[in-house]
């Protein structure tokens, strides 16, 4: 719980600062004439996929501990659990 609550107070800052960096929109839209720039495409999510238990947290966190702890190893077992 201390490692998420962690994770969350380094991540609320640069989330609250991307606001005010975005790129006025008459410079986008120059940018994109000047390049030849499509407008991006809209994300379609696939909310079937999605595990929002507490398990997929779980999960995450001993991967981290893991791979803080030795990274070599997990980059190895991961690697030869792809093969």
């Amino acid at each position: 719980m201390l490692s998420l609550m962690l994770v969350l107070a380094l991540i609320g800052p640069a989330v609250a600062g991307a606001e005010g960096m975005a790129v006025p929109a008459e410079t986008r839209e120059r940018l994109m004439e000047q390049y030849g720039l499509d407008a991006p495409p809209l994300p379609e999510w696939d909310w079937s996929s999605i595990d929002v238990g507490s398990s997929g947290i779980t999960g995450g966190m001993l991967f981290m501990y893991r791979l803080m702890l030795n990274p070599l190893g997990v980059m190895l077992q991961e690697l030869l659990y792809i093969l």
